[in-house]
């Protein structure tokens, strides 16, 4: 890999062109996902003293914030919260960070730093989407600027994430077939930095959102939809090598354990057909949305696939981050709290409603931990972490806020991340629907059939 030469102090925008020139090695920019790779295994691991305490965390996220006159830096509170209790962070927009335009430091440099002083062994991981990039000017404007970078139809017609609209340019999903595209997605998160070492201190890799198959156009035919996800994979393998020789982190993706065939594309997608060119990749719907039933029960076979794709990726050496959220989550998402500080809950499916109070969700998130925690200590090795809170933002839930702030979580952690867990004895056992497993200090049991009756005994 070429090496990062030092930028001159607040210019990024420049950057682009050496960016372009990163990937000059034919074999690994024409990688398809069909080829036979191999990755280092994945270095995020954790211990089992607890699920989270001042010895161990098993904790890992997804968010960023929405509130700037809680979040900031003239009160960084919330950054020794995170530091000290996550082992890893994929960042979204921070402190302004959604409208950079690539002069002085993107917020997301800002708390990248903050968390890394707080905690130098924290991962701190970029939030990128694979079709649309990022609304970020300092991003939106490169891709704006190169046409021929843009993904079209077999007509030749533009696909859009997001139309032109009066007074508002449209925003075109990137074409990773297109090699100087695939380039310059796969090193984006560099393009922050000024120069190699302020990148290998503070990055330590993409989380890559929308990594599956996607129904975009039906003008799409099966053998472009192939190209376009050879493509993906591709870029997401050039990012893994380019952080593997950086600083050994990592690529996450998203939908990557297991993406059915839809009515537009040529086929179905899996952990051992993704997980060879990156080394992680986050559960999003772990016991809700696409694993439940509209009455808001498990839906068995999707829940059973789902464990054993977790254990089998997590064994081959992958980090798996699992998000679950509070109870039977599903659409439309609303918020909880007063009109100067809000969250975002999921609606439930099923019988019982959602709490119509801040309160009640707090509470509700406390009692229902159990559901998610449970099937978590099932599937978990120590390459798999979790993630639990109602959406994707700080104040939804993933950590416990100081007094006056409402948030998704209680205002102290949950009592179960403290307790004392211990090495598990063996993996799970199976009988039926029902899965259990024996841990030092609990035992565990999930019935599939009644996510009600999960329960983790303490010893």
């Amino acid at each position: 890999m070429a090496r990062i030469r030092p930028l001159p102090e607040h210019s990024c925008l420049p950057y682009l062109a050496f960016l372009l020139m990163l990937c000059t090695v034919e074999s690994v920019c024409s990688r398809t996902y069909d080829d036979d790779l191999r990755l280092p295994p994945s270095q995020l691991t954790h211990g089992w003293d607890c699920i989270a305490c001042s010895t161990n965390t098993m904790l890992a996220g997804n968010f960023g914030h929405t509130n700037a006159q809680i979040f900031n830096m003239s009160d960084p509170w919330w950054v020794d919260v995170v530091a000290k209790s996550y082992a890893a962070v994929a960042l979204n927009d921070w402190l302004g960070s959604e409208t950079y335009n690539g002069t002085g430091e993107s917020g997301v440099v800002t708390v990248a730093k903050a968390l890394k002083a707080a905690n130098p062994r924290i991962k701190v991981l970029w939030y990128q989407a694979a079709s649309w990039v990022s609304f970020t000017p300092f991003i939106a404007n490169q891709l704006h600027s190169h046409p021929d970078w843009w993904q079209k139809d077999d007509y030749g017609n533009i696909i859009w994430f997001r139309p032109p609209a009066s007074g508002r340019p449209g925003h075109p999903f990137v074409d990773l077939a297109v090699p100087e595209a695939l380039k310059w997605f796969a090193n984006i998160p560099l393009s922050y930095f000024k120069d190699e070492e302020e990148a290998k201190k503070y990055c330590d890799g993409i989380f890559v959102d929308g990594a599956d198959y996607r129904d975009f156009s039906p003008n799409i035919s099966a053998s472009r939809y192939k190209e376009l996800f050879d493509a993906k994979m591709s870029a997401m393998h050039l990012a893994q090598d380019t952080f593997t020789q950086l600083n050994g982190g990592e690529v996450w993706g998203n939908a990557v354990l297991e993406n059915h065939k839809g009515p537009n594309t040529p086929e179905s997608v899996s952990w051992n057909t993704t997980l060879q060119f990156f080394n992680g990749a986050f559960e999003e719907m772990f016991g809700s949305f696409s694993t439940e039933n509209a009455d808001g029960t498990w839906n068995q076979t999707l829940m059973e696939r789902s464990f054993e794709n977790v254990i089998s990726a997590s064994n081959a050496g992958h980090s798996i981050v699992i998000h679950a959220f509070p109870g039977p989550a599903f659409v439309p998402f609303t918020k909880r709290g007063n009109n100067s500080n809000t969250f975002t809950v999921a609606s439930w499916r099923g019988p019982t409603p959602i709490p119509e109070t801040a309160e009640g969700c707090r509470e509700a998130a406390s009692k229902r931990l159990v559901e998610s925690l449970a099937p978590f200590l099932i599937v978990a090795n120590e390459h798999v972490f979790l993630s639990y809170a109602w959406f994707y933002n700080i104040e939804d839930g993933y950590i416990p806020c100081k007094e006056g702030v409402e948030c998704g979580m209680p205002s102290t952690w949950y009592p179960e991340f403290t307790r004392p867990l211990g090495p598990p004895k063996g993996p799970a056992q199976r009988q039926g629907t029902v899965w259990t497993r024996e841990f030092q200090h609990a035992s565990i049991y999930v019935d599939l059939k009644d996510r009600s009756a999960s329960r983790i005994t303490w010893s």
